[in-house]
């Protein structure tokens, strides 16, 4: 859900916004009663279109497509059974609305109030992806069904209008309060799979203007759901990764899958193929991919791991951190823990990753782990020069120049790449 705060205070504000509109102390009921407005604002989605491409008229390739229409709760739970609207486990991990938000959405279809509007994808001819109202619908599916995503049982708590409820399942609540929750309406806005495919990325971020604004990547989880995001929310535990990041768990905010994101993009296209904006090259690597097959996922992970084992044995914590200006230690220098005394401190360098990190991709412990000392001496040197350190930025003709500087010192200290085991393209 794009806007986690909006969903996440949806009773407070559907409370506030009745009290303003009667100005009078009845109960919330009578309130309801007395007629709230919808929540949720009409979405033209011509004007959206406009704003994103221009005029779109005559060009049906740049057009948004939306098809609007009213489903109801039972309706929308039988498709999420049949596999017709995706909720995947890569999502469902996602979760994370309490037990109590959760409880005061059902209270809120008891109650017949207006749900925001959800926005579904069609990827294939009746299959539809959720773009936004995954927190919600979860929420829905899951009371009916009993249970969260991660199996706890769904039990209302802190119901207020309907507190007799409290600490009931969907089953155990009366029949006629069952049926008004399957027949509550749900309105639905659906892109047609004929909109042009980075479009669902820009809707996306449009419909993510609240307090909680999800970031790029977040929005690729969301989006481009498949092998690749379930690949990459593995790859944020690696061990390796971890102590690199110099934390215990994966990054909040998912910056931890974009830097992975950006290795097998780097991978894929090499330096010289990386294009601007970045936003783009890298929405393409994960739409492209999406749907690999498991093989493929496992080549992938297996060369990730091998590589950021081999960048942590040489650099320890102070991989991809800046080197401090004008460094130019010997190879005794950097011995033992000595080492650390010329890198900055702070976050990992977006543009030193990815130039460390392609370096080191196909070789072979053999080939490095020996020379840690060489190659740590060689890196501060180069990083801390002044011509490197103006190229610690994300465009396309820095990328390869510095990838092309520090694959040519790898070369000479390491020899070929894949020399010792036999060259392995990648």
């Amino acid at each position: 859900m794009p806007v986690l705060e909006q969903d996440k205070d949806l009773w407070d504000e559907l409370e506030m916004e009745a009290n303003a509109l009667t100005a009078t102390d009845a109960p919330l009921w009578d309130k309801v009663q007395s007629g709230i407005p919808a929540l949720t604002p009409d979405f033209d989605a011509e004007a959206l279109s406009e704003s994103l491409f221009g005029d779109s008229s005559g060009d049906g390739q740049r057009s948004l497509q939306i098809q609007k229409a009213d489903f109801t709760v039972n309706s929308i739970i039988d498709k999420i059974n049949r596999g017709k609207v995706n909720l995947r486990p890569s999502y469902q991990r996602e979760y994370v609305w309490t037990v109590k938000t959760a409880s005061k959405l059902v209270e809120s279809l008891m109650l017949n109030i207006p749900i925001p509007t959800m926005f579904f994808h069609e990827v294939n001819s009746g299959c539809l992806e959720v773009v936004d109202g995954k927190q919600r619908l979860t929420s829905i599916w899951s009371f009916t069904k009993g249970a969260f995503p991660d199996g706890t049982p769904f039990k209302l708590k802190g119901l207020d209008v309907f507190n007799e409820y409290n600490d009931l399942s969907f089953d155990e609540l009366p029949g006629d309060l069952q049926e008004r929750i399957l027949d509550h309406p749900l309105n639905v806005h659906t892109i047609s799979k004929q909109s042009q495919p980075d479009f669902v990325f820009e809707v996306f971020e449009r419909l993510n203007m609240g307090a909680t604004q999800l970031n790029e990547q977040e929005l690729r989880n969301c989006i481009y759901q498949g092998l690749y995001t379930d690949m990459l929310c593995d790859l944020a535990s690696d061990e390796h990764l971890l102590s690199v990041y110099r934390s215990k768990q994966p990054h909040l905010r998912m910056k931890d899958r974009e830097l992975i994101l950006r290795f097998f993009a780097m991978q894929r296209t090499k330096p010289q193929g990386m294009t601007s904006p970045i936003k783009a090259w890298l929405n393409e690597e994960i739409r492209e991919n999406k749907d690999m097959t498991p093989q493929e996922a496992n080549a992938m992970a297996e060369m990730f791991a091998e590589t950021i084992g081999l960048v942590w044995e040489v650099f320890g914590d102070c991989a991809f951190r800046p080197v401090k200006k004008d460094a130019s230690p010997s190879e005794d220098d950097v011995k033992g823990l000595f080492y650390r005394d010329y890198f900055e401190n702070g976050e990992i360098n977006v543009a030193l990753w990815d130039t460390v990190m392609h370096a080191f991709a196909g070789r072979t412990p053999e080939e490095v782990l020996p020379n840690k000392e060489r190659i740590m001496a060689a890196f501060i040197k180069l990083a801390g020069g002044k011509t490197f350190r103006k190229l610690l930025v994300s465009q396309p003709k820095a990328v390869a120049a510095r990838a092309e500087a520090w694959g040519a010192i790898m070369d000479s200290v390491c020899g070929p790449k894949g020399a010792k085991r036999g060259a392995k393209a990648r």
